[in-house]
């Protein structure tokens, strides 16, 4: 019996990108917090939220298999973008933002040498 194969490219970017989907939704809210200028009650438990969402993709990505090098797809493309925005810098974690980075880079087998 042969060892199962492992992911294709298009398939490990897929799932990244389903994972990151949140990233976009997490990020606005953080930022419509950031610019709130009184806080409002319960606004300490939404970021309490959204550092567990992260948390989580963290988790998820971590979960997914690293693939071999070959042809680059447009998932892959999109799913190298996603730590890219501007106000993502400015609202999460730096420590979590390469953390992710890493984890992508480590699954589609691009980091940088």
């Amino acid at each position: 019996m042969s060892p199962p194969s492992p992911p294709s490219r298009k398939l490990a970017a897929e799932e990244i990108n389903r994972v990151m989907s949140r990233f976009p939704l997490i990020v606005r809210i953080l930022g419509e917090l950031e610019e709130s200028p009184i806080p409002l009650p319960g606004d300490g438990d939404i970021r309490h939220g959204c550092e567990r969402a992260l948390t989580g993709i963290l988790s998820e990505l971590a979960r997914i298999e690293p693939v071999p090098p070959g042809k680059s797809s447009k998932a892959e493309e999109a799913a190298q973008t996603w730590l890219h925005g501007t106000s993502a810098h400015k609202l999460v974690d730096v420590d979590k933002l390469q953390r992710m980075q890493q984890f992508i880079d480590c699954i589609l087998n691009s980091a940088k040498r």
